[in-house]
């Protein structure tokens, strides 16, 4: 009787001698890593009793020396609140210094045509004469020139330059007029967008489809939503603040009453909010408030845009 075949794949006698030469080899690195790892543990080690030593010996020889006849030996006593007041650090502006340039000239913008007239300044459509674009130039408007940039002018240039987000009108930069002596001279270069809601609400014959509202409402939230994170109160929102481009894009922009605020919020004016966007906190006088002012605003224009009319 035949034996069996046995397989083309089992193991014969030299690869058994193969097997135990690569085990043993294995074995052997494995002793000289080790090795290794010793020699480097046991050099770390000395370098370290050495560093010790050195140190208590610098710290036993300056123990040891005589202090000083200006040397004080005693901690000084605290400096008295007065003082403290007077050498507490000056509150910085929020505005990022390493980014102050000169500034370009109104005229390296060629003016095509005016906008409208805004409770803080005169907004015009202008084309850059370096790049091209179209951007939209806002003039500050200055009630009393001697008393330098109203606050609302310094608030909004202040708001926008912290601001980065797809939904937020972006500042590009600030330009001033020829004659720098005059202080009013002084314009936001602004993004420019065709519509705003208010507008287009009064020439639509049909209020805005629900899946339209729908898109509209997700992007101002999403816009509301980055300045409330970053601790800022638009406080004057309403459908003429709101523009749009052609392609269905949605910027939040008159940044004049934005304010910072804190938790707990700071003491602030009830007289924001245009009137019907104005929540009942405001309308009863309240000056501690913080981010459901912009939410009520939020509601307000939702139903706008659901029935065309401001909800009175």
């Amino acid at each position: 009787m035949s034996s069996k075949a046995k397989s083309r794949w089992a193991d014969d006698e030299d690869d058994a001698v193969l097997e135990a030469q690569r085990k043993k080899e294995k074995e052997e690195k494995k002793r000289l890593k080790a090795e290794k790892q010793r020699k480097a543990d046991e050099a770390a080690l000395r370098l370290k009793q050495q560093q010790e030593s050195q140190s208590q010996s610098q710290l036993q020889a300056q123990e040891s020396e005589p202090p000083s006849k200006r040397r004080k030996l005693s901690p000084s006593p605290p400096p008295s609140p007065q003082l403290q007041a007077e050498l507490a650090p000056a509150k910085l502006l929020r505005f990022p210094a390493p980014n102050w340039k000169k500034c370009r000239s109104v005229e390296d913008y060629e003016k095509l045509n005016d906008i409208e007239e805004g409770a803080y300044g005169w907004v015009s459509r202008a084309k850059d004469s370096k790049t091209g674009q179209v951007v939209a130039l806002k003039r500050l408007k200055m009630d009393n020139a001697n008393d330098g940039v109203p606050v609302t002018g310094l608030r909004e240039i202040q708001t926008l330059m912290d601001c980065e987000h797809i939904n937020i009108v972006a500042l590009r930069e600030v330009v001033v007029g020829e004659d720098t002596r005059k202080i009013e001279n002084i314009f936001l270069v602004l993004d420019f967008l065709e519509h705003d809601l208010k507008t287009l609400l009064e020439d639509m014959p049909e209020p805005f489809l629900p899946s339209e509202t729908k898109t509209l409402l997700s992007q101002l939230v999403s816009g509301i939503s980055y300045l409330h994170s970053n601790w800022i109160l638009h406080r004057d929102l309403k459908t003429s603040n709101l523009l749009l481009n052609n392609r269905g894009v949605l910027k939040i922009a008159d940044f004049g009453m934005a304010r910072y605020f804190g938790d707990p919020s700071p003491k602030m004016t009830q007289l924001v909010v245009t009137l019907w966007y104005r929540a009942p906190e405001l309308l009863l006088g309240a000056t501690h408030y913080g981010r459901a002012v912009d939410m009520w605003s939020i509601g307000c224009i939702f139903g706008e845009l659901l029935h065309k009319d401001a909800l009175l």
